[in-house]
């Protein structure tokens, strides 16, 4: 990290020297002996001798920048932002470090009760302080001796796995858990699509070889036909209806703190702005008192709207399309509304399931499993109505779509709205886009503008999962960029929790690594640069930003981080290695260690 010996007070004025030169100048050329000296650039700091990334459409790379009301002044040569600044303004040697702007990431989640753990340098969900520890079988089974010992008998039992370190050739099933837990039922969640229960809370869930698959959910069974403790999706709806909600309630000022020690959390990886996908309606308010407390000490976000109108949450969907559309049309604003650090973004819904159970809908059906295509929880005849009003209300549409089924399904009922009426300049998009869709899928999107808010780290977090479902060569191509790219879709780059961490992200799109330290679809890689852009100005641009953030140019908000070391200099493969040593947000420092 820069020492703060390298910041200097200085004055910077016009020296009589100078001035005498001019004169002199103006005299040799037989000119009147009149001159104007420049107006100089009001500024409060200036940074110089450093190695600055800009992120411009050239993608210049410059040594100075003056910073002046939360703003970027100047940008150039050290010589010619001294030459610029006002005579007054306190200067930082940054002796040759590497500046970039403050990453801003597509996806992430934010509520009360969430919480953050590290994960091989990043950060991730974290799951109950109990089973934290445990990435093994081993681990889990002394976790479990502990949590025994101090749960009376026929209590239940909740904990978590993460999902990174359990993928699903590892996670234990009902037989294993029974061993661990014999008198109490057991729900561990792994991720948000999964259930792991032992045969005490299948039991008193109703759940047997006779229990049908319900709409949207799935009971996994061994070879025998009896329930092997992992349950998907709606099937969980089942052990909700009988499970105590023991959950402790989380106060409203709880719910500010939680929040903002995440947010926080997330500074520390130099991420300056953040999408926010998925707050539902009536979390709104809560959030904007938020901001409106601690928001010059958080980062800037954009706020999606979450609708849920299917399967994972209405048994009679057509009541659903008629409750979420009412509960949209009762927020009374659309996207854009609010100011540079908090503002709404977005209309959200989730057409498919995750990549971590595997449960996204796929075209082909799923490697070693016959005739299943995984989940849809919002089909078509559902997605079209609510999406259609949406738009309708000026809203932007921002939709999870995981699997190619569901980016096929998104991009034909976008495509029909916008034929049913026409909007210049819509940016709807879709998140993840995990699985490869059909060529003519892609150029259906390219038509319409439709573009793609991508987490490319999943080929680490999650790529286990896909390994299990995806064929070889479907496989290789999860996570494209380049493809789209070429195919004309506007693309940025993101986490969406699996794990949180840019420069992770960014060193995943370069080197295309996976989980198992193989290369995936090297075709699909980005330049560094390009990867850097993914990160920073593309996101700007899905939410109507790209004129005031996103890179270090004279009048954007004065968001960058300082690092460790020069990431257009080292072996991509230490990439993920590098340090963010500091954090500016409206060019004001935020303590990050």
């Amino acid at each position: 990290m820069m020492s703060k010996d390298h910041i200097r007070k200085t004055t910077i004025g016009i020296s009589i020297f100078l001035i005498f030169s001019v004169f002199l100048s103006a005299c040799d050329n037989n000119t009147p002996a009149q001159f104007e000296v420049q107006e100089r650039i009001p500024a409060s700091r200036v940074y110089i001798n450093g190695h600055v990334i800009t992120v411009d459409g050239d993608f210049t790379i410059a040594q100075a920048f003056a910073v002046n009301n939360g703003r970027f002044v100047a940008v150039g040569s050290t010589a010619e932002v001294l030459e610029k600044i006002s005579s007054k303004a306190t200067v930082v040697d940054l002796a040759g470090q590497t500046v970039m702007p403050g990453f801003n990431d597509n996806h992430i989640h934010l509520g009360p009760g969430r919480r953050l753990q590290e994960w091989q340098g990043a950060l991730i969900p974290a799951v109950e302080e109990w089973t934290q520890g445990a990435s093994d079988m081993e681990q889990l089974r002394d976790a479990f001796a502990g949590k025994v010992e101090v749960t009376p008998e026929g209590e239940w039992i909740k904990g978590g796995l993460t999902r990174m370190d359990w993928p699903n050739d590892k996670v234990p099933t009902r037989w294993d858990l029974d061993e661990m837990s014999p008198s109490n039922p057991v729900i561990l969640t792994r991720g948000p699509h999964t259930y792991l229960l032992n045969s005490s809370a299948l039991q008193l869930a109703n759940i047997d070889r006779n229990t049908p698959d319900p709409e949207g959910g799935w009971i996994f069974r061994d070879e025998n036909g009896e329930p092997n403790g992992r349950i998907l999706e709606a099937a969980k709806r089942l052990v909700d209806a009988v499970a105590p909600d023991d959950e402790v309630e989380i106060s409203y000022e709880q719910g500010i703190r939680d929040m903002r020690t995440l947010l926080t959390d997330l500074m520390t990886l130099g991420i300056t702005s953040v999408n926010i996908s998925g707050i539902t309606p009536n979390g709104i308010a809560q959030v904007q008192d938020l901001y409106d407390r601690y928001g010059e000490d958080l980062p800037r976000a954009t706020m999606q709207v979450r609708l849920r109108p299917g399967h994972d949450t209405y048994d009679d969907v057509e009541f659903g399309i008629r409750n979420e559309i009412e509960a949209l049309e009762g927020i009374g604003f659309h996207t854009g509304f609010g100011d540079d650090r908090l503002k709404l973004g977005a209309i959200k819904m989730s057409i498919d399931g995750g990549l971590s159970a595997p449960v996204f809908w796929s075209l082909e059906e799923y490697k070693d499993r016959p005739g299943f295509h995984g989940a849809i929880r919002i089909p078509a005849e559902v997605f079209y109505p609510v999406a259609k009003r949406a738009h309708e209300l000026g809203w932007q549409l921002g939709v999870h779509t995981m699997g190619d089924g569901a980016v096929k399904m998104v991009a034909e009922q976008i495509s029909r709205i916008l034929g049913e009426q026409p909007r210049d300049d819509h940016r709807h998009y879709m998140h993840h886009v995990a699985v490869k869709p059909p060529q003519e899928t892609i150029e259906l999107m390219a038509e319409n503008n439709i573009m793609v808010a991508s987490q490319p780290a999943f080929t680490v977090g999650l790529g286990a999962y896909a390994k299990e479902a995806l064929t070889s060569d479907r496989e290789r191509t999860q996570n494209p960029t380049r493809s789209l790219q070429e195919a004309g879709i506007m693309v940025s780059h993101g986490s969406d929790t699996a794990p949180y961490s840019p420069l992770l992200t960014i060193w995943t799109a370069v080197t295309r690594t996976g989980f198992d330290g193989n290369v995936y679809g090297p075709e699909e890689a980005v330049s560094i640069e390009e990867a850097i852009r993914l990160h920073t100005f593309a996101p700007a641009y899905f939410t109507f930003d790209e004129d005031i953030k996103g890179s270090i140019e004279a009048g954007k908000l004065a968001d960058f981080v300082i690092l460790s070391d020069n990431i257009l200099e080292v072996p991509s493969a230490q990439i993920r290695n590098i340090k963010v040593n500091r954090v500016f947000i409206d060019g004001k420092e935020i303590t990050v260690n």
